[in-house]
This record gives C-alpha cells, structure tokens and sequence, in this order.
C-alpha cells in the first residue's frame, strides 16, 4: 500500500495547489505592456526630461483600480518609466459685467459748506427720486437749493465691483474732484475713490483730462449705497456704468460617451460600468423633446449590496424659440461604483427610450521622467488589480526642489488616441463606452477558476475511490 499512499498524497497536493496555480496563471504581470487592456502612443515634447501627460478618456474608462494602480508609461524596451500622480491645475476665468446705475440728486441748501456728518433721506417728486439732506432742521426752501452731490442704489449688486465709469457733463476750463463713498445706513460713509476730471473745450463731451473711470479695487457692495459729490462745481451727472468681475477656477473634465444600455422598464435603468475610475458627473439627456424627468441615480459596487443614493436631479430636454435646451450634468462627487441604477419619478412617464448618457471624469496627469528611448506607450487596465498597489512616486522624489504646483509648469507630453491598441480586438475602442448588464452572469475568469477547482476535486475523489476500492481487495496486507 506505500505505492497507493504516495499517489494519494501527490493527488492530494495537486489538488491544494490547483487554484494556487490558476491564480498565478491568471495573474496580469504589471511589468509587461501586453497585459493591459488598452495602449497608446505618447509623444513626448522636445528636449526636456521632466513632462506631464494629461490622461485620455481612452485611458480612464478601462482602469480596474479606483487609485489608478493599474497605470504605466513604458518606453521601447518595455521599462516603465518613474512617474507621479497629480491634478490638473484649474483654469482661472475673469467674467465681467456692466451694470448701469441711475444717478439720483442730492440737493440741499446752497450755503452748506459739505454733506460730512449728515444723513440723507429719499423722497419722492413729481414722480421723480430725489435725495435731501437731513439736518434736523427746518425746511429749506425750493429757491435756495442746490444739488450737492449723486446718489446710487447698488444694494442688489452681488459681485465684487472693479470699477466706476461716471456718465457726467463738466463745466468747461474748470477742474472737479469726484469722491465716491459706500454706506449701508445713509449716515455713516467710507470712501472708496476718487479723481480729477479737466474738459477744455466746449464742444468735447467728456473730459479732456483724466479719467472718468474710477477703480474700487473689488470692493463688495450689496446692501450698499453710492454717494459721489464734487464739491462747488456746477455738474450734472446722469448716472454710472458700474463694472463687476468675478474669477472662477475651473477644470476641463474628460468625457466619454456611454452606448445606450438597454430599457427594460420607462422608470428604471440599470447598467454595469466595466471600470473603477471614479465618476464626476453623469449627463443625462432624455429623448425626444420637451421632455422632463426627475431622477435618482444609485449605485454600488456589487449585487450582494443594497443601492446607496449617489445624487437627485430633474433631466430634460427642451425647445423653446427655436433653440433646443438641455440639462447640465447630474453630479457624483467622485463615486466610484461598478453599476448605476437610474430611477424616474413614478409620477412621470419616464423615459420613452434610453437616454443619452455621458461620464465625466476629473483631470489628472501623469508627471515622469522620460528615461530610455521612445516610442512610449501609456498602458491602462489591468484584469485583475483591484489590490494592486500603484507605482507612483511622491512628488517630490520625482521632482527635485518640488514646490508646490510645480507640475503644471512641466512640458506637455501628448497621447494619440486614433492609434488606440485594444488588447483582444475590442470592439469598444476609443472613449466610447460599452453598456453592459449588472445581470450576466458569473465572468469568464471566475467560470475558469471553478472549473479548475472542480477538476482538483474530481481528481481527489477519484483517488480515493481508487484506494478503497484496492484495500477492500486486499485485505489483511500491510502497509
């Protein structure tokens, strides 16, 4: 029986081994630019060692690693070159706007040597706005009035003001000093700018010396009032041009298409996304037109687990005067699921037909030393990375002296996204993502796996049959 007790442990080995052995088989090898799912050509910018690639779509919707691990940039020998991972500076936008503003006069007596320490208040003329000073005195009559100064209402004035053009008519060959001033009460004044203004000639019509618009170096004036005077001189000032600005930092997300997933149900539509970069936004529009739906959007990254609500919106579509309207994208906050469930109000018809869906995904970029020579290949997706460890350096270990944003100031490496290399063929190239069912079944390398365990068993069990079968036959034998 030696002979029967040696084939019993060797089978017995092999089948503890067997999924040992289809692990490692299976296994990507991280090292090697065939095991991902995607390669592309990258061309780098000339003459410097240092550079940064900004990551296609192409890229981010076959990564299998929520912390982009299974990410690589290797050159002809198929080194993979060291690298970081960093966001993409924002862009800063300057958005202004002019606001016309209506002068309304201050009048007052003509002996007041200035309107310091005194309060106005608004009254109403013949239809027309007039602002008069209160001095707790009595009335001054009409006759021996004067106007003093202007008042503007710029209480509903949201964004920072950058500056102030005065519409005014000056006297000729005289100088005026304008002073602009804020105050939320009408009593209490702080001064904001102020400047000289010459016209020399009668027939100019503005001043010929200095200049009418006055910068107030983004100062916020909502609740506030304007008051500008100019001392004795004889002016008319019809009103001001106020200029607003506003700064917006802004990064250009990467978009891909998603193909339509099948509708099954007009208030329900569920769909698998075949990678684990995490999801910005979804821009969701229904078809046909004047349509509107308000939605939920769930996920979770298995079926054993119940929906987690990642967002509520209203999508629509829409054509009013000729032009069609659409909704903006419904925000994710950077979710990272493997299926989206997207329900409609079941008040609404829901959807007729799948709608339009695009992902939109935060900019990143890949900062590396271009070491060895080229071409280079980025290479994204690896079947099997979900603990995959990333091969990112810090910042400051690929960069020497690193400063903070010192990155974005690095030459600019480019990708050619018309020479995509699928790994099988896939019919999915390019951004364009595949739909894809939450239902199908078990995926093939789990199919594969079970059936090598299934094997070992059978084998197992097979050889124990064996060895019943001949110690029955041989009774009494030793070992």
């Amino acid at each position: 029986m030696k002979i029967n007790t040696r084939l019993f442990t060797l089978a017995l080995y092999a089948s503890l081994a067997a999924p040992s052995l289809a692990l490692a088989a299976d296994a990507p090898d991280p090292g090697k630019a065939a095991s991902y799912a995607v390669r592309i050509p990258v061309t780098l910018a000339p003459d410097a060692p240092l550079q940064r690639l900004v990551l296609p779509a192409e890229a981010l919707v076959r990564l299998q690693n929520a912390g982009y691990a299974d990410l690589r940039l290797f050159n002809a020998a198929g080194q993979p070159m060291p690298m970081a991972l960093a966001n993409v500076a924002a862009e800063t936008a300057t958005q202004e706007q002019q606001v016309k503003l209506a002068a309304y006069p201050i009048v007052g007596a003509a002996s007041a040597a200035g309107l310091e320490g005194l309060s106005l208040r608004i009254e109403e003329r013949q239809g027309r706005r007039v602002v008069q000073l209160n001095t707790g005195g009595g009335a001054t009559p009409a006759s021996a009035q004067k106007v003093l100064g202007a008042l503007l209402d710029a209480r509903a004035i949201t964004a920072p003001a950058a500056r102030l053009t005065l519409d005014a008519d000056l006297p000729v060959g005289q100088p005026v000093s304008f002073n602009v001033q804020a105050s939320r009460d009408l009593k209490n004044w702080r001064s904001l700018a102020d400047t000289v203004l010459y016209r020399a000639d009668a027939s100019a019509p503005v001043a010929s010396l200095g200049n009418n618009s006055l910068e107030l170096a983004m100062v916020e004036l909502k609740d506030h009032y304007l008051r500008i005077t100019w001392g004795d001189a004889t002016v008319a000032l019809r009103g001001a041009t106020l200029v607003t600005s506003r700064s917006t930092a802004t990064r250009q997300r990467v978009s891909a298409t998603m193909a339509a997933p099948a509708l099954t149900h007009p208030h329900e539509l569920t769909f698998a996304l075949p990678f684990a970069t995490p999801v910005a936004a979804l821009k969701i529009t229904p078809q046909g037109s004047n349509v509107l739906v308000p939605i939920r959007v769930l996920g979770r990254n298995d079926r054993n687990q119940p929906w987690a609500l990642l967002a509520s919106a209203v999508v629509y579509r829409m054509t009013a005067a000729g032009k069609e309207q659409a909704s903006g994208p419904v925000e994710l906050q950077g979710a990272s699921v493997r299926e989206i469930k997207i329900e409609a109000d079941l008040k609404t018809p829901g959807f007729a037909a799948a709608p339009e869906i695009v992902l939109q995904f935060e900019p990143a970029q890949l900062v590396f030393l271009a070491s060895g020579q080229g071409p280079f290949t980025l290479a994204a997706g690896l079947a099997s990375s979900a603990g995959a460890t990333g091969a990112f350096l810090p910042m400051a270990s690929l960069i020497p002296d690193y400063k903070a944003s010192q990155e974005n100031t690095l030459p600019l490496a480019s990708v050619d996204v018309s020479k995509v290399d699928v790994t099988g063929g896939s019919s999915a190239a390019g951004p364009l993502v595949a739909a894809q069912s939450p239902t199908q079944g078990i995926p093939t390398r789990s199919l594969v796996l079970w059936a090598i365990l299934l094997a070992g068993a059978l084998a197992l069990g097979l050889m124990a049959w064996v060895l019943l079968k001949q110690t029955r036959q041989a009774p009494g034998q030793g070992q």
